[in-house]
């Protein structure tokens, strides 16, 4: 681990650091850490914001003007409000934290667990309010049989792909800022 390297290590037989930690260099890492889960934040909510705002529009003005078209606009708008209000609270929090070493650990710490948690409930918050009105919208038009295939695997794809990312980018992300702040915090 990066982060290893760059802690103290001791010589057991004279008690006096062998080298040390080039904290300058540290701090720009911690910093450049927390900057980018702070930009991946702000990409995710800015994409998640404009796609349901393109998705609305899209079922409004080129859809059949159904009752379930309207249901699945508002739930979209209403989806693209949610994630609003999360990104100001998130902004307001990133605000509270020092611009130390440990506060900009503990600021790049709470986006990462910020991004966790979205990715771990995408399902409630995002796809079961969207995918009620949809299958509602394809029951109610008479949809063709393929498309009966297609747009469940669309939402499982999309299930599978938050959930990938969870696994192979969010969490070991989280496990390396954890492991980072224990090492400093013993220092």
């Amino acid at each position: 681990m990066e982060f290893e390297e760059m802690k103290k290590i001791w010589d057991a037989q004279n008690n006096e650091p062998m080298y040390a930690i080039n904290e300058e260099a540290l701090f720009r890492r911690i910093r450049a850490k927390s900057s980018r889960a702070s930009r991946i934040s702000n990409i995710n909510e800015i994409g998640l914001i404009l796609i349901v705002i393109v998705t609305s529009g899209i079922l409004l003005f080129v859809g059949n003007q159904s009752f379930y078209d309207y249901l699945s606009v508002f739930a979209l708008l209403s989806i693209g409000l949610y994630i609003w209000i999360g990104r100001v609270r998130r902004k307001k929090q990133e605000n509270q934290f020092g611009k130390s070493m440990l506060g900009e650990l503990d600021q790049a710490l709470a986006n990462v667990n910020y991004e966790t948690n979205r990715a771990k409930t995408f399902f409630w918050w995002f796809l079961l309010p969207v995918a009620i009105p949809a299958f509602l919208n394809m029951a109610q038009a008479g949809t063709p049989s393929w498309k009966w295939f297609v747009v469940p695997a669309a939402f499982v794809l999309s299930y599978f792909v938050v959930q990938w990312g969870l696994k192979r980018k969010q969490l070991p992300r989280k496990k390396e800022l954890e492991a980072l702040r224990n090492i400093l915090a013993e220092e």
